[in-house]
């Protein structure tokens, strides 16, 4: 008897194969294609915290690119948010186990992946209303920390990640600010997905550009904002986004979340703590010297 192949169990069988078949192809590919996604993620990354540095394509370009000049012109820290000091090791043993494997932490180690993990695998933590001032919810516990550094090997400049919620979406972004951590060097963001036209211009060049050497602490608080119908002369203020209201107060809100206590305040306490004691050691040296 010849085989319907219009029959209920042959459609079946055939749906199943096929299904089987593209679940096959789709996992090979995601497995094959992860190496490089990882790689073209981390180039992008790489390429906007040499921009917020204030480094051109052109200039990148010259330089022999991205991978080339940021490996020449940046040193990576891993930190603890919470105390400010050096945490690598103790990130690198987290990432172990909640993995379950030994990982490069400089190729696999994703901040916003971490901050939504359940805080018992120690590297997130929950944050409560009166905190989460710009709506995250949960915060990574070790952060990288991008430094700039000069031919003679000193710090030009710290690049932060920074990210908050605006009308439509989580955005992610870069500050860059002088060796005195108060001045801004430059505002970029990589991901976010504002509207077009209204809170979309937080990537606009002309607005990126007001970031530039405005101040961000005032005794000690974070000030700076942005603020509708700013003034230029305000060093603490950049104009609001027309039309964004809630997209410019998210952008505030993110500036004074990981500028303050919860977020990169500590490591900035403890390098002035450090650059204090340098000078006065160096000072004392100098007395010294007869």
């Amino acid at each position: 008897m010849p085989l319907n192949k219009d029959s209920l169990p042959n459609t079946f069988l055939v749906a199943t194969v096929l299904c089987l078949f593209c679940a096959f192809v789709v996992s090979a590919a995601s497995v094959t294609l992860r190496p490089l996604q990882l790689e073209n993620a981390q180039k992008d990354r790489r390429n906007n915290i040499l921009q917020v540095s204030g480094f051109t394509p052109e200039e990148i370009e010259e330089s022999g690119g991205i991978k080339k000049v940021f490996e020449s012109r940046f040193d990576v820290e891993i930190i603890d948010l919470d105390t400010g000091q050096d945490a690598e090791a103790d990130c690198q043993a987290a990432m172990n186990k909640a993995k379950d494997k030994e990982v490069n932490l400089g190729e696999e180690y994703d901040q916003l992946w971490a901050s939504k993990l359940n805080p018992d695998k120690g590297l997130s933590e929950k944050l409560d209303k009166k905190t989460d001032v710009c709506g995250i919810k949960s915060r990574e516990k070790f952060s990288e920390v991008f430094i700039m550094k000069s031919t003679a090997g000193e710090p030009e400049l710290y690049v932060f990640p920074v990210r908050g919620n605006g009308l439509w979406s989580l955005m992610q972004g870069y500050l860059a600010v002088k060796p005195d951590f108060q001045t801004v060097v430059g505002l970029t963001f990589y991901q976010q997905a504002e509207t077009p036209g209204l809170g979309g211009e937080v990537q606009n060049p002309d607005w990126k550009a007001l970031w530039k050497d405005k101040k961000i602490y005032d005794d000690g608080e974070v000030k700076l904002a942005v603020i509708k119908g700013n003034k230029a002369g305000n060093a603490y203020g950049v104009d609001a986004l027309s039309g964004a209201t809630i997209t410019s107060n998210g952008v505030t809100n993110m500036i004074d979340f990981w500028m303050g206590d919860k977020g990169f305040g500590p490591y900035i306490n403890e390098m002035k703590k450090q650059d204090s004691s340098q000078i006065k050691t160096e000072a004392a040296g100098g007395n010294n010297v007869k």
